[in-house]
């Protein structure tokens, strides 16, 4: 059976951000069917039952008149079925390069191996199904009127085989429907789950879905439109596809959501007489609704029309889950209990999902005293929440604080806990913008929960394991053995040094500290003359935090003194030995008052340093 002769056919390109109509569409005539009409005469031809038409598909009456009136791209066929004709996305917006006001999107997939990529499931096992087929499709006596072989999805040139490129790619679209069906118990598959799994056979059929054809537009069908779907086909008994033409990761993967909301019952979503709500601009995090055309915007989200301008007031979420459709959402996966919520250890992440406005979803934890940082983040492909979480502490019972981080639609701070129980509750959250504000009727999705205990810094301790050195040898180096335990810091390896001076003498030396192995280090100190005084300190360098300087204070660095050996007077000629001859050495240096006549240490040359000689003399040297 074909479907009802009420079925409404949208071809659902998603509008570019400036309305466009039909006659601005470049399609072939084959997307027309005989007889088809627009405008004032569609409304004339089913005026006869406005009120009925608008009951099937959701609808107020006088919203479905002003779609026949204002947007010339749908039409209605003889037999009553009305399909739209849309334009593609624009190709500046394909891949999300972030030129609307979104940010780029980057491929996000890579823990999936590629050649997982045609055998993805989100919730296996589950009864409703939506297969996003991209390995081509032949399309032949399911209402659409054509015999047509679809190609596979292509965009590096060739439909024979799929490149890296493209599985990655399809991967990552499949993350991004999964999300927005992520509160449904309906498995969004890449997965060819067979025709039976697709159709409802009758009306005891369980299990049924919807199969969404990515390809390119062939035999004329599909040239200069973005998508195509019959409205309210979900639980068709035939396979009667809808089709996405759209490429690229900003176009692509929310034009089968697009679509397949128009497989469920879902219309346009337009803003002040355009049929698609472009996105917001203007500010992060940009947002539109997914039945609309908010390419490359941060935030795609299901509507119930609660923004200035909006063109219907659908249920978005209550239409999907209409009985037809058998499609239920997932029982609640987290109490909303503050006082006893879901068990969270701290440095676990920790993952919920919110499924509507009314949801909420409680964690509590046990914290030492210290900084507790907890970090709120989206799905990691084409979320739909905008998140705010509440931190509350059990006893005595206090709100700590709500976190609703502006510009952004995650949320995360750093908070000073005592010791104690505490409960993170997450929902979702709305953000005013100037023309369409994110929803907290469409704030739903995935969320995951990042919390860590900040402890204060270890600091960096530098030991001489053999002492720091009073006495220096004359004339020799010394080395001083460090150890730099660096704490929970990480080295500059590369100013690592000693500065050093003899006698507070200006400029202080550098000397590099040279590795031993572990954390000991050696700096050398050279030699010097007799009763030189070496001031010296260590410099270590971090790369994530301060200077150490050891000792800390630079005005009183550690010293050193230069000790030579015990001298022997009498020797006045240097020769080692004490002999008369020192006698006749003693005399000329009296006689030129060299500094080795000197015997008593008065620091003067008299003669009664030749007495101090014969003593020194008769003592000897040892």
């Amino acid at each position: 059976m074909t479907p009802s002769l009420k079925a409404i056919a949208l071809f659902a390109g998603l509008a570019a951000a400036a309305p466009m109509s039909a006659q601005s569409a470049k399609v072939q005539p084959s997307t027309f069917p005989e007889g088809a009409v627009n405008g004032m005469q569609a409304l004339r031809q089913i005026e006869h039952d406005l009120v009925g038409f608008a009951t099937e598909y959701n609808l107020k009456p006088e919203e479905l008149a002003n779609i026949l009136r204002s947007d010339l791209s749908t039409y209605i066929t003889p037999d009553g079925r009305m399909f739209n004709v849309c334009p593609e996305a624009p190709q500046d917006n394909a891949n999300g390069d972030g030129s609307s006001g979104g940010p780029g999107l980057a491929r996000l997939g890579g823990d999936i191996p590629l050649d997982d990529f045609l055998n993805l499931e989100s919730h296996p096992g589950a009864s409703k199904t939506i297969y996003m087929d991209f390995d081509g499709h032949h399309s032949v006596n399911n209402g659409w009127g054509h015999n047509i072989v679809f190609p596979a999805y292509n965009t590096s040139g060739s439909s024979a085989n799929f490149s890296d490129s493209e599985k990655q790619e399809i991967i990552d679209h499949w993350l991004e429907v999964s999300e927005d069906f992520k509160q449904f118990n309906v498995n969004v598959t890449t997965k060819d789950p067979g025709t039976a799994a697709l159709i409802k056979s009758n009306g005891g059929d369980q299990n049924y879905g919807a199969r969404c054809v990515m390809t390119q537009a062939t035999s004329g069908f599909g040239n200069g439109i973005g998508g195509v779907a019959f409205l309210n086909s979900f639980d068709d008994n035939a396979d009667v596809p809808c089709f996405a033409f759209n490429k690229g990761l900003g176009a692509g993967p929310m034009t089968v959501s697009h679509e397949v909301g128009h497989m469920l019952g879902l219309s346009h979503d337009g803003l002040n007489g355009q049929s698609y709500h472009p996105g917001s601009s203007g500010g992060a995090p940009s947002w539109g609704p997914i039945m609309g055309a908010p390419f490359g915007r941060e935030l795609a989200q299901w509507s119930i029309g609660d923004y200035p301008g909006a063109t219907t007031s659908q249920n978005d979420l209550a239409i999907i889950t209409n009985v037809p459709n058998g499609i239920d959402y997932f029982a609640d996966d987290h109490t909303e209990n503050i006082l006893g919520g879901t068990p969270l250890t701290i440095g676990v992440p920790a993952t919920g999902i919110i499924d509507s406005e009314n949801d909420k979803d409680a964690f509590t934890f046990t914290t030492p005293d210290g900084d507790v940082s907890i970090e709120i983040n989206n799905f990691e492909r084409g979320p739909n929440l905008d998140v705010v979480f509440e931190l509350y502490r059990i006893s005595p019972f206090t709100l700590v604080d709500t976190i609703d981080t502006t510009n952004s639609a995650d949320a995360s701070e750093t908070f000073t806990l005592t010791a104690g129980t505490y409960t993170i509750v997450v929902d979702g959250t709305f953000q005013t913008k100037s023309n369409g504000p994110v929803s907290d009727y469409g704030s739903t999705g995935e969320f995951t929960i990042n919390t860590e205990i900040i402890l204060p810094p270890e600091p960096v301790v530098i030991t001489y394991p053999n002492g720091v050195p009073t006495e220096l040898d004359e004339a020799a180096d010394t080395d001083i053995l460090i150890n730099i335990d660096p704490g929970t810091f990480t080295l500059d390896t590369d100013e690592l040094f000693m500065l050093y001076s003899a006698n507070f003498n200006v400029p202080f030396n550098r000397v590099d500290l040279v590795p031993q192995g572990g954390d000991n280090y050696i700096a050398t100190l050279p030699g010097g003359a007799c009763d030189d005084e070496f001031f010296f300190n260590i410099h270590v360098n971090t790369t994530t935090g301060p200077e150490i300087l050891d000792p800390s204070d630079a005005l009183n660095p550690y010293s050193a003194t230069v000790v030579c050996d015990s001298e022997c007077l009498a020797d006045v000629n240097g020769d080692g030995m004490v002999t008369p001859t020192d006698f006749t050495a003693w005399v000329g240096a009296f006689n030129s008052n060299a500094p080795e006549c000197d015997q008593n240490g008065d620091g003067m040359c008299t003669p009664t340093d030749f007495t101090a000689w014969v003593g020194n003399y008769n003592a000897g040297c040892m």
